[in-house]
């Protein structure tokens, strides 16, 4: 629901970025959210990881559809952002 900011997933294995957008080029600008895989490479299949939205704009949870692991993903300014695994 938030217009500026999207998160951008490989849904092969689980990297993300978050990108935002804006008329000005100062508001517009592509970062890492997690640069490292969450499977390893002869794992990666298309679609396996699915992000689904929650109530909050900010965060968001990361699935891997086929062994039911779960990560909260965060997205904001710069020390806001990151993945944490769900036990």
């Amino acid at each position: 629901k938030n217009m500026y900011t999207f998160i951008k997933l490989n849904t092969r294995n689980g990297i993300m970025w978050q990108v935002q957008w804006g008329l000005e080029s100062n508001y517009r600008f592509e970062t890492p959210l997690s640069e490292v895989s969450q499977v390893n490479t002869v794992d990666e299949k298309n679609g396996r990881f699915f992000l689904y939205p929650t109530s909050n704009i900010y965060n968001f949870i990361l699935l891997d559809q086929m062994d039911g692991r779960s990560w909260q993903v965060q997205w904001g300014k710069e020390g806001e952002r990151g993945i944490t695994p769900i036990f």
